[in-house]
């Protein structure tokens, strides 16, 4: 069985994230100053075999407890979605009209993880630009061919839902998706309760994702979901769909683990530590079956 554990650079990642959101929530250096002395001491107790996610999850509900505002990032996220639906109309025609629109839909939802729509002053064009370089390069590693042929034979379609924003793309995916499978049943798991710009239930129906798939919550509080906190709604999907598509790099570090066939990952890797596992470079495209991990 492999394993995907917690090293020091992902300390040192969570110590970045939980210094943008104590910086975002709490106005007092003083009152940052002790909360930080305490994630100290709580990453110093943290024992070994974590995932990363388990580390950042630790933390930020730790720092939650200090914060009035349930969701911080709502209105980046809001943000990051309208941004996202006006983007993607851009590529539509593109897309539809490619040699293989599930292919090119796969690529969209991948690189739109690489941008932060919710970056305020940004104009429409100049995402769509930056986008569209990430587009156009190809997956740095991919089982296409055999997502293909598994989409061609099944009948329902399990999708792990990542960030808000990317998820406008992932809808379009799936749009495309039941365009060449029209019988094909769809099931979309969010983030049990907010976390960073994780998209929960109500992302998704800014965008209307609940009018292609059924929008089920993961019960899951880590940026990413391990099966053993999963709902047991959750859990049913993961094991009984056809298929599964797990987006994101939070998702591949709480499922790399599991064994079943007819499971994909599909996420840019954003830090060397996942980089390293799937054999990419940072930044790099992966559509990889987990088969072949």
């Amino acid at each position: 069985m492999r394993y995907l554990r917690a090293d020091e650079r992902c300390l040192i990642c969570s110590l970045r994230q939980a210094e943008n959101l104590l910086k975002k929530t709490i106005n007092s250096p003083e009152k940052r100053w002790v909360i930080f002395r305490e994630i100290f001491r709580i990453m110093s107790e943290m024992k070994w075999g974590l995932k990363p996610l388990e580390v950042n999850g630790e933390i930020h509900r730790f720092i939650m407890e200090y914060v009035k505002v349930e969701d911080p990032f709502k209105e980046e996220k809001e943000r990051s979605n309208e941004m996202a639906l006006k983007v993607v109309e851009m590529f539509k025609a593109e897309i539809l009209n490619s040699a293989d629109p599930v292919y090119s839909a796969a690529k969209l939802a991948a690189s739109g993880n690489l941008i932060d729509l919710g970056i305020p002053g940004w104009k429409v064009e100049d995402i769509f630009e930056k986008l569209h370089e990430a587009y156009e390069r190809p997956f740095d590693r991919e089982d296409y061919e055999k997502f293909r042929e598994a989409l061609e034979n099944a009948s329902t379609l399990f999708y792990v839902a990542d960030n808000a924003g990317e998820i406008v793309f992932d809808k379009f995916f799936m749009e495309v998706l039941k365009q060449q499978n029209p019988s094909l049943e769809i099931i979309v798991a969010v983030r049990g309760r907010p976390i960073i710009n994780d998209a929960t239930i109500e992302d998704a129906k800014q965008i209307g994702l609940d009018e292609v798939a059924l929008v089920i919550d993961s019960g899951v509080e880590e940026p990413g979901v391990i099966l053993d906190k999963a709902t047991n709604e959750f859990r049913k999907a993961f094991f009984e769909s056809d298929l599964v598509v797990s987006k994101g790099q939070g998702n591949f570090e709480g499922l790399y683990e599991e064994e079943r066939s007819n499971l994909f990952f599909l996420l840019t890797a954003k830090c060397d530590f996942v980089a390293e596992i799937l054999k990419v470079p940072v930044s790099g495209k992966v559509f990889v079956s987990s088969e072949s991990l």
